[in-house]
Order: structure tokens, then sequence, then C-alpha cells
């Protein structure tokens, strides 16, 4: 009789390669440089994702009498997670469906949140504005925007590393507690402060028990909005067709 081969198991010595999911809105916007347009007095909400230009909408429902009824629409906003290879984590944040498709036209968040110009920055929002700092701390994107001032002919700034910051408001935006590496570096902040750091926002809006929206049901919305979009824009060309004057 034969012996039975031995099965052995394999295990891998790689360490396996870890991310962090954080939620944009506990960011400790205390670091971070004020948003240049302020926080948004309608529809606070917006405050703590990406929503682009999108408000809560008002208006009415007219019956077939003619009767009017007053409602309200709500911007179509979703959960979505991004990985960030920049910062070696996942950014979990709200985000309305216009934002998803034109962060999908720019290439990714990073692009998204990179942009410099003004209409870009007004859309990102206070909680955008923080996501774009943070970005912008990571040595990978400070060596991208030196590449760009070579190619315009301007010095490379000194590229810093900043990393103890980076993992510190990482850290922050995780729930848990503090690492020890984080609990020192905030400790190295507040004396750099004189005390004056006070980290803490109760009034962050939760995104818990929110279902994250998945690539099938993002690929189905985004062909709804182009549908609804192209369909727009056929009703508004046939309607000034409709109100050219006739010769």
């Amino acid at each position: 009789m034969t012996a039975a081969p031995c099965s052995r198991q394999l295990f891998s010595t790689t360490p396996v390669a870890q991310t962090k999911t954080i939620r944009a809105h506990r960011l400790p916007g205390e670091l971070i440089p004020p948003y240049p347009y302020g926080e948004r007095r309608l529809y606070k909400q917006s405050n703590r994702g990406l929503y682009g230009s999108a408000r809560i909408r008002y208006g009415n429902i007219v019956a077939g009498r003619g009767t009017k009824t007053r409602t309200f629409w709500r911007p179509n906003v979703h959960v979505k997670i991004f990985h960030v290879a920049a910062l070696g984590a996942r950014i979990k944040t709200r985000l309305t469906l216009r934002v998803l498709k034109t962060i999908r036209r720019e290439g990714g968040l990073e692009n998204y949140l990179l942009k410099s110009k003004p209409a870009r920055i007004k859309e990102l929002g206070p909680g955008g504005w923080n996501m774009r700092w943070l970005l912008m701390q990571s040595q990978a994107i400070q060596r991208r925007f030196n590449d760009e001032r070579v190619a315009l002919g301007l010095e490379p700034k000194e590229v810093e590393d900043r990393d103890d910051l980076i993992r510190f408001a990482l850290d922050w935006a995780t729930p848990g507690a503090l690492s020890l590496r984080s609990k020192d570096t905030l400790e190295a902040l507040r004396t750099a402060f004189h005390g004056g750091l006070v980290l803490g926002n109760e009034d962050l809006e939760s995104i818990e028990g929110v279902e994250e929206l998945s690539d099938e049901d993002e690929a189905s919305l985004l062909q709804q909005l182009e549908e609804a979009d192209a369909a727009g824009d056929a009703e508004a060309e046939t309607h000034a067709e409709q109100k050219q004057p006739q010769l």
C-alpha cells in the first residue's frame, strides 16, 4: 500500500498591506486652514460631504384641477468609499450622484480634490476642502506639484515629511482610540499651540448605518443620470425651437 500524500497548507510571510477606512467628516478641522468661502448656512448637511452645489429644492405639485401642494426634493445623496493611494487609506464620505459622475470623469477622487479652479474650490465645500488639505500634505502630492512647477519653469519646493500629521489626522477620523504615535503627535501639537488646541466636534453628522453604494448600483444610477440629462437637453432644444419666430 502506498501512503497517501501529505497535504500541506502553505502560508505566506508577506505582510498584508494595511489600509484605514476613515470618515471624512471626522477630520480634525482645527488643524486645517479655514475654508475660504465659509460654512454653508443653507442645507448644513452639505458641509460634511461632497455635495457640490446641490441643495434642497422647493416647489409645487399641481393636481389635475390646478390645486397646488407645496413640497420639496432632497439631493440624490449616497455613501461611497474611495481608495486614496497618496494617503494609504480609504475615505468614506457622502456625496451626490452628480459629484460622483464628476469624480469618475476627472479620473478619481485625488484629481477631483486637487483641481484648483475657483469654481471647483467653491464646489468642494468645507468637507472637500478638509480632504484636499490632508491630501496636499502627502509627499506624493508634494512631488506631483513640484513636477508641475518645473514644467512651468518654476523652482521646485522642498518636500516636507508630514507623515506624523497625516497619520494623526487619519487616526482621529477613524472610530476608536488614538494610537500611541497619534497621542504623541497630539501632545506635540498642543505644545506648539501653547495648550490652545482643542479637538472634537459633537455636531458632526454620523453616517453610521448608511449602506455603501455598490459598483453595480453606481453604474446603474450614473446611466439613469445620463439618460435624464439627455432627455432634459432634448426637451430644452425642442422648447427653444418652438419659441423661434416663424418666417
